[in-house]
C-alpha cells in the first residue's frame, strides 16, 4: 500500500528543467585541446634508510622534481609536504626537509609530497601526490650491512679467473 501511496506522489512532482538554456550554448573546447592530456608525477627520493645516527643529526633533506607531459610553458608550480619544509614552493625541482628527530631505529617513517602544476596558456591543472618513506636502521646493522658487502666483495674477486688482487 505504501509503494502505491508513493508512486502517485511522484507523478503529480513537477518535472524539472534545467536552470540553463540548452539551446546555443557553445562549446567551451578548442579542437585543438582535443587530444590534450595533461600529466604529471613526481621524481626523487622516495623510498631510503638512514641510520639512527643520521636522523639524530637534524632535518633529512630529500630532492625532487615534477615532470610534465602536454602541457605548456609557463608553468605554475605549487609544492607541499605534509611533514616537511619545502625549500623552492614553486620551482620545478626542490628540496623538502623532513624532521625525523622522534623516530627510532626500526620505525618506517611515511609522509606524503604534492605538487600542483597549472599551465598558464589553457589552465590546465595536474595535481600529483606520492609518498616518501623511510627506514630508521640502529647504527649496528648499518655497520653489520657493510661488513657483509666487504665480505661478499672479497669473495666474488677470489672466485673470479683471471683476477688478480692488487
Amino acid at each position: 500500500m505504501k509503494k502505491t501511496l508513493n508512486n502517485r506522489e511522484a507523478s503529480v512532482l513537477p518535472k524539472l528543467q534545467p536552470f540553463f538554456p540548452q539551446a546555443g550554448m557553445a562549446s567551451v573546447a578548442r579542437a585543438s585541446d582535443r587530444d590534450r592530456h595533461p600529466k604529471a608525477w613526481i621524481t626523487g627520493d622516495m623510498i631510503f634508510s638512514l641510520a639512527e645516527q643520521e636522523v639524530a643529526r637534524g632535518p633529512i633533506t630529500g630532492h625532487y622534481t615534477v615532470v610534465v607531459e602536454d602541457m605548456e610553458e609557463p608553468l605554475f608550480v605549487l609544492w607541499r609536504a605534509q611533514n616537511g619544509a619545502v625549500l623552492h614552493r614553486s620551482a620545478r625541482s626542490t628540496a623538502i626537509a623532513f624532521d625525523l628527530s622522534e623516530a627510532c631505529a626500526g620505525q618506517r617513517w611515511t609522509s606524503e609530497i604534492a605538487v600542483q602544476v597549472t599551465d598558464a596558456v589553457t589552465y590546465d591543472t595536474v595535481v600529483s601526490g606520492t609518498f616518501v618513506q623511510v627506514l630508521v636502521t640502529s647504527n649496528r646493522l648499518l655497520e653489520r650491512t657493510a661488513w657483509q658487502l666487504e665480505g661478499t666483495q672479497a669473495m666474488s674477486e677470489r672466485q673470479l679467473p683471471g683476477r688478480t688482487s692488487a
